[in-house]
């Protein structure tokens, strides 16, 4: 059989079964032939249909994502790659080079302006596969792309790279425009900014809802450490309108601290993809199918184990369930998930085992493999409900210490004026109360953090974190299972010598 005729997963087949195939070989041929099989599944239209259904239903002057992709492409390359070391949490006047990265901000003022522009577009709504996408967009990988690599479990969405570079646009302008006094030019950006990446937050795919929902608490984040540094030179009047009229509405529908953030349902449609194609036409699993396919996803990374696993997958499927009880084992995975997604955090019901942890690992292995976890996306809302709250209140706080030159004794005494009473919420709290808030009058306070160790004077604002206690505000941990959530002063810029 020449290279020329090696056209179908038949074909791949014959050539796996060869007895004169060496083992590494035998191993690369099954993912090629995952490759062929998954790939065609993946660019299908009925697959690319479904998911990109939400889309359909939104206009195109309701998504930003060609807007902001068309000025990205024309922005220049920052002063250093955005990475680990180079983002908008890092970035601030201080830090080594800060001259050249302002330049690199206003040399992309347009950035700025189609972020303005495009602020109360419903969704991103990057579009699911590369068919009909601008050429230019698909060079630059400014895309969602499925099975790129013929994996459906890993679909990657590499134009999350160019949100990120203008996470850090943003930071660095709002930065830069701060410095020079313009505090309402600074923050009508970072806000457009942060109600695009609420638009992001919409996507339908777990990594996608994921990343959108970090970027946007990080973003929060830079806004109170930049609070915190420029307050004093702010007016009251934009500190009021950041906490009562900008932050909790990054949405219309946001007044309700983010309640209405839908639970991730791409990932479904996929998995369920995923199992329709390695089953026969009677619902009876395909064993060859089933050896290729989910041998090839334990074994992408180390391709010469693959066939080991493709003869335990093999096995697998000679007692897996039929098609139809895997797509309802599946379907009753997301719908546990649906439920809880709808709960309060510390209903007795989120406590009981869910539907995949439950499942039969052997009888429903496959299912077991393409069902997303997703237990971390409900911490990470939480944490981001935080971030919001904790910055509506900060804001508010900051224009009570400007109008009347310290800091609340009670922080009901900066409600209505200067914020919305509601956003006064811990989310960590099991009682679905406020915000611990203590005033500190002339003395100090140690607190333990990942900065180091950070001595604070006026006040103190601070979740309780995942153990639902208040620790006293003694170590400060974002989002973690102890300890507390520092919110208010901005830990990182007081570590950084960002005095007020």
């Amino acid at each position: 059989m020449t290279r020329e005729r090696i056209t179908t997963l038949a074909d791949l087949s014959q050539i796996l079964r060869s007895p004169f195939l060496g083992r590494a070989a035998r191993s690369i041929a099954a993912v090629v032939a995952l490759a062929t099989s998954t790939a065609t599944l993946a660019q299908s239209s009925e697959l690319l249909g479904k998911l990109n259904a939400p889309w359909a239903l939104v206009t195109e002057q309701g998504k930003s994502a060609t807007r902001i992709f068309t000025a990205y492409l024309d922005m220049t390359k920052a002063p250093r790659e955005v990475g680990a070391d180079f983002n908008q949490t890092t970035i601030y006047p201080g830090m080594e080079g800060f001259d050249e990265v302002a330049k690199w901000a206003e040399a992309n003022a347009n950035m700025g302006k189609t972020l303005l522009e495009v602020q109360n577009c419903q969704v991103l709504g990057v579009p699911y596969g590369t068919d009909g996408v601008d050429a230019r967009f698909v060079e630059r990988k400014l895309v969602a792309e499925l099975s790129a690599d013929g994996d459906l479990a890993r679909m990657s969405f590499p134009y999350l790279d160019a949100i990120e570079a203008i996470n850090a646009y943003v930071a660095a302008d709002m930065y830069r425009l701060c410095e020079a006094g313009k505090f309402d030019d600074a923050f009508n950006l970072g806000v457009a900014h942060a109600r695009v990446l609420r638009q992001a937050i919409e996507a339908t795919m777990f990594d996608e809802k994921f990343a959108a929902m970090t970027m946007l608490s990080d973003a929060l984040s830079v806004h109170r450490d930049m609070l915190w540094v420029y307050s004093p030179k702010m007016s009251v009047a934009l500190l009021q309108r950041l906490a009562k009229n900008e932050y909790p509405f990054l949405k219309p529908s946001d007044n309700e601290r983010l309640k209405r953030i839908a639970m991730p349902e791409g990932d479904l449609i996929v998995g369920t993809a995923m199992l329709e194609s390695v089953f026969d036409s009677d619902g009876q699993p395909n064993l060859e199918k089933f050896a290729q396919a989910f041998s090839g996803l334990q074994a992408a990374g180390e391709p010469l184990t693959g066939f080991g696993a493709a003869k335990r997958w093999s096995r697998i499927a000679s007692v897996h369930g039929s098609l139809e009880a895997s797509n309802k084992k599946l379907t009753d995975i997301y719908d546990d998930w649906w439920r809880r997604w709808r709960m309060r955090p510390f209903d007795p019901m989120m406590a009981i085992p869910t539907e995949l942890s439950r499942a039969n690992p052997v009888r429903y292995a496959a299912v077991v493999l393409v069902a997303r976890d997703i237990e971390s996306l409900f911490e990470l809302r939480r944490r981001l409900a935080c971030e919001l709250c904790g910055t509506v209140i900060s804001a508010g706080l900051a224009g009570y210490k400007l109008e009347f030159g310290d800091w609340p004794k009670n922080i009901e005494m900066a409600y209505a004026q200067f914020m919305p009473k509601r956003f006064d919420f811990d989310s960590y709290d099991k009682d679905y109360g406020s915000f611990i808030y203590d005033f500190l009058s002339s003395s100090s306070k140690g607190i333990e953090s990942e900065f180091g160790r950070i001595e604070v004077r006026g006040c103190v604002l601070f979740a309780r974190n995942g153990d639902g206690e208040s620790n006293k505000a003694v170590r400060h941990a974002v989002g973690g299972k102890s300890d507390d959530f520092v919110l208010w002063p901005a830990l990182r810029a007081i570590s950084r010598g960002q005095a007020q």
